[in-house]
């Protein structure tokens, strides 16, 4: 969606300087901050700049693995699942991104989510994540943050430019096994790059134990094509593809103890996204960048729903759901540059984009003894519908004193829910009808944000910054109706009368950039307001059991508050040490509670040595986490919380990890080195080594329904040849 033109010439200007100056800091430019290429000490808002090379180095499972030992990230990684939890929001409370089109749609549902795990491992050029509301900039669900994932792509070349590398690697503790392939060409007038990853992963394993189920397949690629035909005008054309297969989940999977099936199983999950996009540049005055551009999106899931039964004869039934989303959507986005110096920028655009969500299900039934399966259509899915949104947006940065640069902003979106329910739709004896899932819902959403940046001294700043966020209901927060997939005591009925959530967030803080040291520290205050929860509607009778049913309502009103911390200091040319802790708390204010998926203080420690010419660097990095204190009364239905998450919600049979559902502290230690073993001219080879968890320490990460214990220790050895 956006431009990387402004933050790859940033690049290149700072490759050309001979050395960086005593207290000089070379700028890092963001872009999902402000829709443009910003120096990142200029912008007000909290951000994290994930590089490719320290992706590679990482060599992360999965895309949310590679946000682990992030400031404000709290990521639950296990196999192929995991989401990031930035100040106490996850799922549909974050925005994911790849670049720049909206991954959220209006069939996301709270709490851990895949979305974010669904772009090929090897794709991934560089993250940004902007911590706070970012609902200003990207609507909806942008309360806790916003997370964009630049692919890899070709740039112009003033000459022709070919090339491309080979990576492997190979991970013991679930014998991972990736591989990837990337190419790019270039010249003057035409830029273009592609590339294919393939990852097999089995079941990882703990210091006590395999975790069985947790193996997965994905395959996927990306491939751009630009073309330039004229100085500053550039056309391109782009796609990025994935696709998961047989990924297994750990909860719930000891539950069918005539089958011995797993619960809940995925056999495909598909993702895709094609862009096109022009962009124009130097336009005059009233334009340095105009900005067109126009995408479809699909995502197919196959999810299976087995169980068996209890009474003669034994029987497994899967309940077999295919959901397909389809998303097209355009825009235009213009920032300009104004005043004697450029040192006022406008940035104004548009957005529009049309969903399709359907889904259908099937019921095989199998008796066990037989083998005979018998083919039904169940009733009770969420029923189709359309999804519609359009939004206008404006900032502007200027600098009413020299030291001072502000920022102001604020959005105007519409959205419209419709759906197209039919009798099957509805469960019979549930307690509602076809009328009940019927909704034609807008909603109206105004968000508005304050920043400031003070340059105290040249490497000294002071930041602040107030804004609002939204969350409009999908029709998981509506229509949604049933039991529960991971909880067997209450049933949810049918709310067509909610509203958006809203939130504003307050936060303050300071940061130095020096040659050598480079730090910050933000402390932030989130006020929430109509809050979507679930209140107690009576009690359902659904397939002959009774259930506690309940509805969701704008019910509660909370707070999360938290300080955020990070250092890292050149003790010289060779060596750094660094450091991050991050501290949350949050709370029901409605029900005298506290809020669900607020993590322990967390942060990660360590020092790095880099030779002088980088042909050699090792890490000593230290993840640690305090105990989980503090639980919502909804998590003591929680698998996460049971002694053993197989087994599903902690019972009598299987309590609690600890009676007080504390989850403990852990300190886990890493290694990570690397070599460039040969390099000649544009060729090279290097190897990368990461031990993981050395000492096969024994832990289980907060809010990970899919471990008894995270991943004992690890063996990854990577090599890429570059040509």
């Amino acid at each position: 969606m956006f431009s990387l033109s402004a933050l790859l010439a940033a690049h290149l200007q700072a490759a050309e300087k001979p050395k960086k100056e005593e207290g000089e800091d070379l700028p890092t430019m963001v872009i999902t901050a402000s829709r443009t290429a910003q120096d990142q000490k200029k912008v007000p808002q909290s951000t994290n700049v994930v590089e490719q090379k320290r992706i590679e180095r990482y060599q992360a499972t999965s895309p949310s693995e590679m946000l682990q030992e992030q400031p404000g990230v709290w990521v639950n990684q296990v196999a192929a699942q995991g989401s990031p939890v930035i100040r106490g929001q996850m799922g549909n409370k974050l925005v994911y991104l790849w670049d720049g089109i909206r991954i959220n749609n209006g069939g996301i549902f709270s709490g851990p989510n895949p979305f974010f795990n669904q772009f090929p491992i090897d794709a991934v050029g560089r993250m940004e994540v902007v911590r706070g509301a970012g609902s200003v900039q990207y609507g909806s669900d942008a309360i806790g943050g916003v997370i964009n994932v630049f692919s890899k792509r070709g740039e112009f070349s003033e000459s022709l430019n070919v090339g491309g590398d080979v990576y492997s690697r190979y991970g013991s503790n679930n014998t991972e096994f990736t591989s990837a392939v990337n190419t790019h060409a270039s010249n003057e007038t035409w830029a273009f790059a592609a590339g294919w990853s393939v990852q097999d992963a089995g079941n990882y394993h703990t210091p006590s134990g395999a975790m069985a189920p947790t193996s997965f397949h994905t395959s996927g690629g990306y491939a751009n094509l630009a073309f330039q035909p004229v100085k500053g005008h550039v056309f391109r054309l782009s796609w990025v593809g994935n696709e998961r297969t047989n990924v297994n989940s750990y909860v719930q999977s000891k539950l069918n103890a005539s089958s011995g099936l797993p619960r809940i199983y995925s056999p495909l999950e598909r993702r895709g996204i094609v862009k096109l996009d022009y962009t124009a540049s130097d336009l005059g005055f009233l334009s340095d960048e105009l900005k067109v551009y126009g995408y479809y999106q699909y995502y197919d899931q196959v999810r299976e729903r087995r169980q068996d039964t209890t009474s003669a004869p034994l029987k497994l039934n899967n309940t077999i759901t295919d959901t397909n989303q389809d998303v097209w959507g355009v825009g235009i986005q213009n920032a300009a540059h104004f005043g004697p110096s450029k040192s006022t920028r406008l940035v104004f655009g548009m957005d529009y984009r049309h969903e399709n969500l359907n889904s259908s299900q099937m019921l095989n039934s199998t008796v066990l003894a037989t083998g005979v399966t018998t083919v039904s259509q169940p009733a009770g899915i969420t029923p189709d519908g359309t999804y519609e949104v359009f939004d206008t947006f404006v900032t502007l940065d200027f600098k009413p004193v020299e030291k001072l640069l502000m920022n102001v902003g604020a959005r105007y979106e519409n959205t419209h829910l419709h759906s197209n329910p039919e009798p099957l739709d509805v469960i019979p004896g549930a307690g509602y009808t076809v009328s009940d899932l019927a909704a034609n819902k807008y909603w109206n959403a105004v968000t508005w944000n304050v920043g400031a940046v003070y340059q105290a001294t040249k490497s000294f700043d002071l930041v602040a910054n107030v804004a609002t966020g939204f969350r409009s209901p999908t029709y998981s927060d509506l229509l949604s109706a049933g039991t529960p997939v991971f909880s067997s005591k209450t049933a949810s009925l049918p709310s067509t009368m909610i509203n958006p959530e809203k939130s504003i967030t307050y936060e303050i803080g300071a940061r130095v950039h020096t040659g050598k040291l480079n730090g910050s520290l933000t402390g932030y205050l989130t006020k929430l307001s109509d809050l979507i929860t679930s209140t107690t509607s009576g009690t359902v009778v659904i397939g002959g059991t009774t259930y506690n049913a309940t509805r969701n309502s704008n019910s509660a009103q909370g707070y999360i508050t938290g300080v955020e911390f990070s250092l890292s200091y050149d003790i010289d040319r060779h060596f750094t040490i660094f450091n991050n802790t991050t501290w949350t708390y949050g709370q029901n204010q409605s029900q005298n509670v506290p809020l669900r998926f607020i993590p322990p203080l967390y942060g990660n420690f360590g020092v790095r040595f880099e030779s002088d010419e980088k042909r050699c660097w090792v890490e000593l990095s230290e993840l640690w986490a305090g105990p989980l204190i503090r639980h919502n009364p909804s998590d003591e239905i929680d698998a996460g919380f049971s002694t053993d998450p197989a087994y599903g919600s902690p019972s009598a049979t299987n309590p609690p990890i600890n009676q007080n559902f504390q989850i403990p502290g852990f300190f886990v230690t890493n290694i990570r080195t690397g070599w460039k073993v040969w390099e000649e001219g544009p060729r090279s080879f290097s190897l990368t080594l990461n031990l993981n968890n050395v000492f096969n320490t024994k832990y289980r990460q907060a809010y990970s329904q899919q471990q008894i214990q995270a991943a004992g220790f690890n063996v990854v050895v990577g090599g890429r040849f570059t040509f």
